[in-house]
């Protein structure tokens, strides 16, 4: 029998990648600073992203099959749910953005079922899309002539030879002003 087969400080361990301590820089400025904390966050983030999914996909592999139709079940579940109610979301959020467009929007004639997307929710593109095709509103004249402030204005020859009001009203209503 070998010696080196059983002894376990002769057999070789996989070597795992040690978390390495930031690069700090000699001068390193805010930016800098503010850049490299960027990048680490990302690389942490896309570590996080592979373990979720290594994780995932090893709790799939040990699922029975009672279990593997249980998750299906609660999948079907979920965007059943969310089909039900989706057509409400797209609705309100057609309404959000025509809203702050300043359009009105008839969803009374529209599918809505066209904006919603794959996973239930309001496709925000696609409505964005929607509001951008429509006619903006025209700026809408006032009732009245804007008014020059207060104070003593001259009439310039006008036809006004008092302020009764009903005088002044008749005035107003024929299309002239003071």
């Amino acid at each position: 029998m070998n010696e080196t087969q059983n002894d376990p400080v002769a057999t070789p361990v996989p070597e795992v990648e040690a978390p390495q301590p930031p690069e700090a820089p000699a001068e390193a400025g805010p930016t800098d600073e503010l850049e490299k904390w960027k990048r680490l966050s990302r690389e942490n983030e896309k570590r996080w992203k592979q373990a979720t999914r290594e994780l995932e996909g090893i709790r799939h592999a040990q699922m029975t099959d009672q279990e593997k139709a249980i998750e299906s079940a609660k999948a079907e579940a979920r965007k059943a749910a969310l089909a039900e109610v989706g057509t409400s979301l797209a609705e309100a959020e057609i309404r959000a953005q025509a809203a702050a467009a300043g359009v009105t929007v008839p969803t009374d004639y529209l599918d809505l079922s066209r904006f919603v997307a794959e996973d239930g929710r309001a496709d925000r593109e696609r409505v964005t899309e929607l509001i951008a095709s429509l006619p903006k509103p025209e700026a809408q004249q006032p009732e009245f002539p804007q008014l020059m402030g207060t104070g003593y204005h001259r009439a310039g020859g006008s036809d006004i030879s008092s302020m009764d009001p009903s005088e002044l009203a008749d005035f107003i209503a024929g299309g002239s002003f003071i």
